[in-house]
């Protein structure tokens, strides 16, 4: 593992970059992120397997792209090439994500959530308010590099109200359920000889992790809210990606 990046062995490699240019002018902490992870995580990978530098190389995307301010300071990206989609839908740019935040980007305009209502900070304030953490991590590997395909899965213990403005004055409101909320899906990176990535393909639900945490909605049907149609395909009714 000599010739890897430090991003491939160690998950929090690049909060060491503290000459880099981060939103709020500081390194994140993720002290208490990382010791939710480690006491919660369904799976321990061991280290050097496949699962383990990808679940590193994720987790340092995940801290770049949420607080790093220049594309050309992002270490796990190939700038030039990156580009990112959901569901087979439209590609954002690195600039559309460092602009509209990975949240946004990841969820889009749904039944209960609206990204075009909410800015990167706002998306951010949303899920630390309502979660105790929110951690990461990766299930299962498919295949390895050039082209990487895993699935992963999403989480936090919901401690706060959930209060999501949906536009044309309607705000969705919830009490927290102080439950486990999760989400699972299947991304498909494609990365280059020094591992960066150039392409970022996700696929899941984006209505299954806030329906669970709408579960106490206030003014509604919470059985509505929180249970849906869950077997309706969240491809449905999208555009193929060009």
């Amino acid at each position: 593992m000599a010739n890897l990046p430090d991003f491939m062995t160690d998950p929090n490699a690049v909060l060491n970059d503290t000459e880099h240019e981060w939103r709020y002018k500081r390194v994140p902490d993720y002290k208490k992120v990382n010791e939710a992870y480690e006491e919660e995580k369904t799976v321990t990978h061991e280290e050097g397997s496949l699962g383990w530098l990808v679940s590193n190389l994720v987790k340092n995307w995940e801290k770049e792209m949420s607080y790093k301010l220049r594309p050309d300071q992002i270490r796990t990206i190939d700038a030039e090439k990156y580009r990112f989609s959901v569901n087979g839908m439209e590609w954002h740019s690195i600039e559309d994500m460092l602009k509209i935040g990975t949240y946004n980007a990841l969820i889009g305009d749904t039944e209960l959530y609206k990204a075009s209502e909410s800015d990167f900070s706002d998306s951010h304030k949303l899920f630390k308010r309502a979660l105790r953490t929110f951690s990461w991590e990766v299930l299962e590997v498919y295949s390895g590099p050039p082209t990487v395909a895993f699935k992963w899965r999403h989480w936090g213990t919901m401690v706060g109200d959930l209060k999501v403005n949906l536009g044309n004055g309607e705000k969705l409101e919830a009490e927290a359920t102080n439950e486990v909320v999760d989400t699972f899906g299947v991304t498909v990176a494609k990365v280059n000889e020094k591992f960066e990535i150039e392409q970022l393909e996700t696929f899941y639900d984006p209505s299954d992790l806030l329906r669970k945490m709408a579960k106490k909605r206030k003014g509604g049907n919470n059985d509505e809210a929180t249970t849906g149609n869950t077997s309706k395909c969240p491809f449905a009714a999208t555009a193929p990606a060009q």
